[in-house]
């Protein structure tokens, strides 16, 4: 594979607040640099905690397809064409049955993943009502591959019925339970947890994957698979599970829309998503532009 001179071969994008706009839109400015950073050698890698159904259908609304796609926060990496992830390492079942045994316990329900599929109950659907109220519609519930389960008993059978493995639990706890139920999380010693922010800020919840899981450890499987090093990837997010990545990365990149530990983290802070701040980091650090 031919790397350009610049240091940084590997471009990760997180999607939510960083590539994706406010009206969950990458801005024309910001598809045209990720283009010319693609045409001078660089591997485009959309590193996310979306499914990869989902990465697809946001990826088309760039100029040229992703080299990579990273998805359910670092539990599978494919190149966008594969059936089938490269590197992949899902909850168990029993991981699952966890999950769901404390989601009871509290009231509430997860989201769970697959690479093609989400599963979501109440807090998830609240949510989304709450969003469609103020104009934002971010999900289509008629759409292959989207499943409404109201009972626990629906969830046990869905955990049963289900071909493929599980990518990823999510969280929407109201805030009063939210911190309870983190700490609960981490006391079970099997997972890794990241808070996690979507839809403009509108979206707060807490993500979980398999233990040692996260968007870093993807990305250091991916370098190794392209010959690079972490010193050789630049990454872009802007919100908590994004932070192993930025630490991980030779050039870790804050949007201006990150939390203030989030931007404190990071190597650098480029211009908000909603000011194409994508487009600015790629053009000072990628493309060397003077600006």
């Amino acid at each position: 594979m031919a790397f350009p001179g610049n240091q940084y071969k590997i471009l990760a994008l997180d999607l939510d607040g960083t590539l994706l706009n406010e009206k969950n839109q990458v801005s024309p400015r910001d598809a045209q640099a990720v283009r010319r950073a693609q045409e001078r050698g660089v591997q485009i890698v959309l590193c996310t905690g979306r499914n990869v159904r989902e990465v697809r259908a946001f990826s088309d609304q760039l100029l040229a397809p992703p080299d990579w796609l990273v998805t359910s926060s670092g539990a599978a990496v494919q190149r966008p064409q594969d059936a089938e992830p490269q590197f992949f390492s899902s909850l168990s079942l029993t991981h699952c049955e966890e999950i769901l045994a404390l989601c009871e316990e509290f009231e509430t329900d997860p989201c769970l993943y697959t690479t093609q599929s989400l599963y979501y109950g109440g807090a998830f659907r609240a949510l989304l009502r709450h969003l469609e109220q103020g104009g934002q519609i971010v999900m289509n519930e008629a759409d292959e591959g989207y499943f409404y389960l109201d009972s626990h008993e629906k969830w046990l059978k869905a955990l049963e019925s289900e071909t493929l493995p599980f990518t990823k639990a999510v969280l929407y706890p109201s805030h009063d339970i939210s911190d309870l139920l983190v700490s609960r999380l981490k006391h079970m010693g099997s997972f890794e947890i990241a808070p996690s922010v979507m839809f403009g800020g509108e979206l707060h919840n807490i993500e979980i994957n398999r233990r040692g899981v996260n968007k870093g450890q993807g990305l250091r499987w991916l370098a190794k698979e392209l010959g690079c090093t972490m010193e050789n990837l630049a990454a872009i997010g802007d919100s908590d599970n994004d932070l192993t990545m930025l630490r991980a990365a030779g050039l870790g990149i804050a949007m201006a829309n990150s939390r203030k530990n989030v931007r404190l983290t990071a190597d650098a802070v480029t211009g908000s998503n909603t000011e194409n701040g994508v487009a600015q980091a790629i053009e000072r650090y990628i493309l060397e532009e003077k600006l």
